[in-house]
């Protein structure tokens, strides 16, 4: 059975239960609101020929029956009988049940009107008049039956209506998602096929299935980045490698060839140099896939971020100085604390000064910048070098990305790949912005404004 049916099925067995109950409170409730209003008559009627009676005697009140019987009205039955219950006057021609000794409490009668053949039921009242003799006021219950009849075959045909329109609308609604679904399910179908290009159709519609839709984009669209970015990975890392490995060869070999052992220590001494640039790729890459991976937070913690910029600054003053650089601190005038990887976050900003003092000392001044703006934290580094051209700064974030195009200068092009991770790591990002001349790179991450004993887990990254 598809969806659709089994949403229509649905639909029309809820509306149909729905409606038996609505439909059954209302014929019990319109039921008992008949056989009130009917009683309600017979007795006010009653009680007016009561009062005729009291106050004009028995010639006003049979006066006022014969006025009555002669209305016309063929559901009204008013008469006067005498002790044995026969009729003396009025419009009622014999009355069957009940006997002259139950009259005074009886509430209903079986009755025969003048003219018909047929006994009928009616609602009556009796009220006692002088000489033993009785008045009789009713109103037969064919109205009410023949009205509640009509009732119940108006809400037969409501109940049958709701249903069809139960079904309709269950048609109509499981079309609707079984449509959404296939258009998930043919996406899905050509992801499996290879081809990431498939996204789901958006209708504009603000419903669960446009968010699961722009969701599923969303997803596709990471693991497109992602598969581009393990592509571009596996050919510079086949690249970058390639030329230390070929180095590494060649000295081993120059090193077995080596006559003399000053040239088969400097060889040696190549290939150890060659092995370390090796590992710190490896090493950084590896960091890299485990700051992204990280997904539990007990091991952030609270601390001033505006001391850890100065430790760092205290630590790669000398390093500047040695390149010719003026390593500085420059922090804001209030600094909250924030909760993180401080060992992390330390490695970040290390990353980022090593980078200016590397492209930008040459005798200029490097600023390490730790400041809180609208909740934000920047902490960064500027320079005075030749900073990146903003059309190749997402290039410079990309993994393996090298803005020397022949590669010929050292490094692997991940360090400001393993900035950004630190930072989405603390839902945050690496702002690259034009120091006109220069670079500054912000590490942009939010302040949690008060700590909280239930931390939510973000990863577990054991440095």
């Amino acid at each position: 059975m598809s969806t659709t049916l089994r949403i229509a099925l649905l639909a029309g067995l809820l509306a149909f239960a729905s409606n038996l109950l609505i439909i059954g409170f209302i014929h019990w409730q319109t039921r008992d609101e008949i056989v009130s209003a009917l009683r309600r008559e017979v007795v006010e009627q009653s009680a007016a020929l009561d009062r005729v009676y009291r106050t004009g005697g028995i010639n006003a009140v049979q006066k006022e029956v014969t006025e009555a019987s002669e209305a016309g009205d063929p559901q009204a039955a008013v008469a006067i009988l005498d002790r044995n219950g026969a009729p003396l006057g009025g419009n009622v021609a014999a009355i069957e049940a009940p006997g002259p000794a139950s009259f005074g409490k009886a509430r209903s009668a079986v009755l025969r009107m003048q003219g018909e053949s047929s006994m009928l039921e009616a609602s009556v009242d009796f009220r006692p008049l002088q000489d033993g003799r009785w008045l009789l006021t009713g109103r037969t219950v064919s109205a009410g039956i023949s009205l509640r009849e009509t009732l119940e075959r108006s809400l037969l045909v409501a109940l049958a209506v709701s249903v069809i329109l139960g079904l309709l609308c269950g048609l109509v609604i499981g079309e609707y998602v079984d449509r959404r679904v296939r258009h998930i399910v043919k996406v899905a179908d050509r992801i499996s096929a290879g081809d990431m290009s498939g996204r789901v159709p958006l209708t504009g519609a603000k419903d669960s299935f446009e968010g699961l839709s722009r969701q599923i984009n969303q997803m596709l669209d990471r693991i497109s980045t992602l598969m581009g970015e393990l592509r571009m990975l596996t050919d510079s890392l086949a690249h970058d490698l390639r030329s230390p490995v070929g180095r590494l060869r060649a000295a081993a070999d120059a090193a077995l060839a080596a006559e003399s052992p000053e040239e088969r220590d400097q060889m040696l001494g190549a290939i150890i140099r060659q092995s370390d640039s090796l590992m710190r790729i490896l090493t950084t890459a590896l960091e890299i896939a485990r700051s992204e991976a990280f997904t539990s937070q007990n091991q952030f913690g609270w601390f001033d971020p505006a001391q850890l910029a100065a430790e760092l600054v205290e630590m790669y003053e000398p390093v500047a100085e040695e390149a010719g650089a003026a390593l500085r601190l420059d922090r804001g005038p209030v600094i909250v604390p924030v909760f993180g990887h401080r060992q992390l976050l330390a490695q970040a900003l290390s990353n980022l000064i090593e980078n200016a003092i590397k492209y930008a000392a040459s005798g200029r001044e490097i600023a390490v910048l730790v400041h809180d703006e609208d909740s934000t934290l920047m902490l960064g580094v500027s320079d005075r070098g030749p900073g990146i051209p903003a059309g190749r700064r997402e290039e410079a974030r990309r993994r393996f990305g090298r803005l020397d195009p022949s590669r010929s200068e050292e490094g692997a092009g991940l360090g400001l790949s393993l900035v950004q991770a630190i930072a989405h790591l603390h839902k945050g990002d690496l702002a690259l912005i034009d120091n006109a001349p220069g670079l500054i790179a912000l590490l942009q991450i939010p302040v949690r404004s008060e700590r909280s004993d239930s931390e939510v887990a973000l990863l577990g990254l054991a440095v």
